[in-house]
């Protein structure tokens, strides 16, 4: 009976025991998670403000470049922003890059880039123009009137060859910027229509020696005898022409056939563009 006692007190002292170390190695035991591994060089990407995104956002945090050999001919870049509305505002920005050639040997090289482009100051003169014609949409054709009047008095003093009233409907006769006689039916029930009728090569005769006019452009003078008018042509190198102004007549002539008052407007589809 004693034995089993001590046998009891010793088993009861060895659990005990064994229970203090295993409670000790739970505590003690170090976490298995690893730390990254690093080459010792740590590149954070930079911080870009959330508040106002920009326009145009180019990141590269990282490039290595072993070893890179690159030939470039004839490389050409643009950029360009262009922003019109109604002809109140217009706005031309723009970057051009060109590159004949280039030859380049790029070897073990680390870069970070980063790109940041922002049109704010664009936007808002954009944006207020819009805001003016949200508040003020009569200015919209405000603006188109304004603009057509000044492309009939340009029309009517650079382009009329002459004009012809036959009860009640006026015929113009313009020449546009490619040499082609016009003719533009003004008032009657179908209102304002234009159409090709000639032009310099089958209607008119060169009169007068031609003149050199500097950039490789030559001025030659046609003579319109229907209406008894004069036209200045320019032609670039390749003998394209690339203006036509009717020259003004001196005294108090008129080429109008009637005694009659008569309109002087554009044709819709003959734009026409101020000498430079």
């Amino acid at each position: 009976m004693p034995s089993l006692l001590s046998f009891r007190m010793l088993l009861l002292f060895f659990l005990s025991f064994a229970t203090q170390i295993l409670a000790q190695t739970a505590t003690s035991t170090p976490s298995s998670t690893r730390a990254p591994i690093t080459n010792g060089t740590t590149t954070a990407p930079p911080e870009v403000s959330t508040s106002t995104p920009p326009d145009v956002y180019l990141n590269v945090p990282e490039l290595h470049v072993g070893r890179i050999e690159l030939t470039v001919e004839e490389l050409q870049a643009d950029i360009n922003l262009n922003a019109k509305v109604a002809g109140l505002v217009q706005v031309n920005a723009g970057v051009q890059v060109s590159v004949q050639k280039i030859n380049v040997t790029i070897a073990d090289v680390d870069v970070n880039l980063e790109l940041i482009v922002r049109l704010g100051h664009l936007v808002d003169i954009v944006e207020r123009v819009f805001e003016s014609l949200d508040l003020n949409p009569l200015l919209l054709g405000l603006i188109n009137n304004v603009t057509n009047l000044i492309g009939d008095v340009i029309g009517a003093v650079d382009g009329l060859l002459g004009s012809i009233t036959q009860g009640g409907t006026t015929l113009n006769f313009l020449v546009d910027n490619l040499g082609n006689i016009v003719q533009e039916v003004v008032g009657g029930a179908t209102g304002g229509l234009s159409q090709i009728v000639g032009n310099y090569k089958l209607n008119m005769t060169q009169v007068g020696d031609e003149k050199n006019i500097g950039n490789g452009l030559i001025q030659k003078t046609f003579s319109y005898e229907a209406l008894g008018s004069l036209v200045d042509i320019v032609f670039n190198a390749a003998g394209q022409v690339v203006q036509a102004t009717v020259q003004k007549k001196s005294g108090g002539s008129s080429t109008s056939a009637s005694a009659t008052a008569t309109p002087v407007t554009l044709p819709v589809e003959t734009p026409v563009s101020t000498s430079t």
